[in-house]
């Protein structure tokens, strides 16, 4: 499986798990550093928009890595989901930046 299908199925994958959390989620048109915007709907409560910037890392099996580069995101979360060729054996781990 190359590279861009296992990003492909990861991030389709913590998208879900995001969505089913009850959140939604933004993707932006670049990747330069983030690669999706998890929010809260809240249009029935008067609070002001808050998203939550998210890098996210997917793997065949358990792989950690963090980078300098991701330090000018002071808000950024770190997903990690690992074995994405495995729908039954995929964990995602969230790290905050």
């Amino acid at each position: 499986m190359d590279t861009q299908l296992v990003e492909i199925i990861g991030r389709q994958r913590l998208i879900s798990e995001l969505l089913t959390a009850g959140l939604e989620i933004a993707l932006p048109i670049r990747d330069r550093g983030v690669d999706l915007i998890a929010y809260a709907d809240l249009r029935d409560q008067v609070v002001c928009f808050t998203g939550c910037p998210v890098q996210m890392k997917a793997a065949l099996r358990a792989s950690f890595s963090i980078d300098r580069k991701y330090a000018r995101f002071p808000s950024l979360l770190i997903a990690y989901v690992w074995h994405v060729s495995e729908p039954g054996d995929t964990e995602i781990y969230v790290f905050a930046n």
